[in-house]
């Protein structure tokens, strides 16, 4: 399939009902299912949908352990709290003489005489694709990000901060959002990226006081008079950038082993008078606390319950469906609104209720989202059991950092959102995931299956290339031709394939041979697995199914 068409086919998803029904013209999708927990069946499709929107690139191992559990034990695994992974590493000696290879250099110092901040930068980058790539069956990752597209910063070119900033993104992950809000106020990466380190009683800076509200919490609404929004006004922010000040960062660059990265309070850069926010915050007044003050501005956003609505809103744009109806907003928003509320602004009882609901698993809700480049590209490569190599650190992490610097193309590059409100398809109406696939992006994606799935890529002396055989000998019945299409489709796509879909594979596969052709040719493999020829031979047909089925348009979606 041309790039061109794919492209066509893949917009056809979604400006039609679903690709098992062309016929109908799309519509908004209309439920009745809410939060009740979900009792349907049990099966493949189910467990692909769950593991597709909760982790990067599923792997056939990851469903029979599923499928064993069921829905309630996978969903608890998948929120289970994990130690956090050892911090990137010099990999290669030359590039950082003050720290030995395989050591961390996320302590140390820079060099005076030596530019550091490149090779650390690509380690970092290195390090951040290999988290996602070992992630095992975990929400963790895809939190951190969800965290990451939320709390934007961008331009920051020291990675000891980055690292600091996505180790608190991590470690809260799971955690309490109105702690992690306190945590990041004063991250250094957000003191830099939004001002907060220029913002002192003499000259207040209004950069993060807006977004905290706008982006960050509660969200702004619609402007119901001069300065006057929904849920806040143009004063609050005048006045929550007063209660802000006095904050800088630190240890940025430094070549002093005893100046981490990190922030710190200067009293004499505070504001010390009372604050007065607006009636949108009940008219409270804010004396003087010092550096405890910002938390206890955040606790007083955080008595307003849009705070939670309005993060439930974005947990289900990320996890379930960008439309949001008015049947929604009250089926499901609301509830899982109130469960933050009653657990005190905990994530995880609110993402064990959304995973566990029947809404969650409506087939309305099922296929119709567009990969992100992360999402697809993990996808490529987990899921068809592609693996980096980790026996030499150096070829590990070179190969890492230019597979993650493929993203950059697809246009979603890490630390380097193109606004501080994230990805736009994740805000911006209507398009939505739709923004993510464009004449631009879809050659780069196409080319990175092609390659992962035909061709091979290689990079620091290492091929990243799908061993199909030993792929397949993990599904329930390689030997049966349509059953291997069918289960590799459950694998790849959401909503499998259809009967035309199929026949056009096997084709690929045996062109123009009789189904049992395909069990003669595998079972003689097996029973000749050192034959050089049969190896290629059997390898060659699979890839070039693998490579098709990676250019049809359902695998583009989750």
């Amino acid at each position: 399939m041309d790039r061109r068409a794919s492209l066509k086919s893949i917009s056809n998803l979604f400006t039609k009902k679903s690709f098992k029904n062309r016929s109908k013209a799309f519509q908004p999708p209309i439920t009745s299912s809410g939060l009740e927990p979900y009792t349907g069946p049990w099966s493949t499709e189910e467990i692909g949908h769950l593991l597709r929107r909760t982790t990067y690139g599923p792997q056939i191992d990851q469903f029979a352990l599923s499928q064993t559990a069921g829905m309630d034990a996978s969903v608890d695994f998948l929120l289970q709290d994990l130690p956090l992974p050892s911090p990137p590493l010099n990999h290669y000696e030359e590039n950082d003489p003050l720290v030995p290879v395989g050591q961390t250099w996320v302590d140390a110092p820079y060099d005076e005489n030596v530019n550091l901040r490149p090779y650390r930068k690509r380690s970092f980058s290195a390090w951040t694709l290999l988290q996602y790539m070992k992630e095992g069956a975990s929400i963790r990752e895809k939190m951190t990000l969800f965290w990451h597209n939320h709390y934007v910063v961008a331009g920051i070119n020291d990675p000891k901060l980055l690292y600091k900033y996505m180790d608190t993104l991590r470690t809260n992950a799971l955690g309490n959002f109105r702690e992690l809000t306190k945590y990041i106020t004063v991250d250094p990466s957000m003191l830099r990226y939004l001002n907060g380190n220029s913002n002192t009683k003499n000259a207040p800076n209004e950069n993060y006081a807006r977004e905290l509200l706008e982006l960050f919490t509660i969200g702004k609404g619609p402007q119901v008079g001069p300065g006057d929004y929904t849920n806040y006004t143009e004063d609050d922010i005048m006045e929550i950038a007063r209660v802000l000040t006095g904050w800088r960062d630190t240890g940025q660059f430094s070549t002093n082993p005893d100046i981490p990265v990190g922030s710190y309070y200067v009293p004499n850069r505070h504001d010390t008078g009372v604050k007065q926010l607006s009636y949108r915050f009940d008219n409270i007044q804010i004396e003087n606390q010092e550096e405890e003050e910002y938390k206890a501005l955040i606790d007083i956003i955080f008595t307003k319950e849009e705070v939670a609505r309005f993060i439930c809103r974005k947990l289900y744009r990320y996890f379930v469906n960008f439309f949001i109806s008015d049947a929604v907003e009250a089926q499901v928003i609301l509830p899982l609104a109130t469960i933050m509320i009653d657990n005190d602004y905990e994530v995880k009882p609110v993402l064990s209720a959304l995973l566990k609901s029947a809404h969650f698993y409506d087939a309305q809700n099922r296929g119709v989202v567009i990969k992100n480049p992360l999402d697809f590209m993990m996808t490529t490569l987990k899921s068809s059991k592609v693996s980096i190599p980790q026996d030499d650190l150096y070829q590990e992490y070179n190969m890492a950092r230019n597979v993650l610097a493929k993203m950059d193309n697809m246009q979603m590059s890490l630390f380097s959102h193109p606004s501080v409100a994230g990805w736009p398809a994740y805000y911006q109406e209507p398009s939505y995931y739709r923004i993510w696939i464009n004449s631009v992006t879809l050659p780069y994606r196409m080319e990175f299956t092609d390659q992962i799935s035909s061709t091979g890529y290689t990079n620091s002396g290492a091929t990243l290339l799908v061993d199909a055989i030993a792929l397949i000998e993990d599904l329930p019945n390689p030997y049966e031709v349509n059953d291997l299409i069918e289960d590799l489709a459950l694998l790849y796509f959401p909503n499998g394939i259809t009967e035309i879909q199929r026949d056009y594979l096997k084709n690929i596969l045996i062109p123009g041979l009789p189904d049992y052709e395909w069990n003669i040719e595998y079972t003689e493999y097996l029973s000749n697995p050192s034959d050089t020829n049969l190896y290629m031979s059997i390898q060659a047909k699979l890839r070039a199914m693998l490579k098709a089925m990676m250019n049809l348009s359902e695998y583009y979606l989750q």
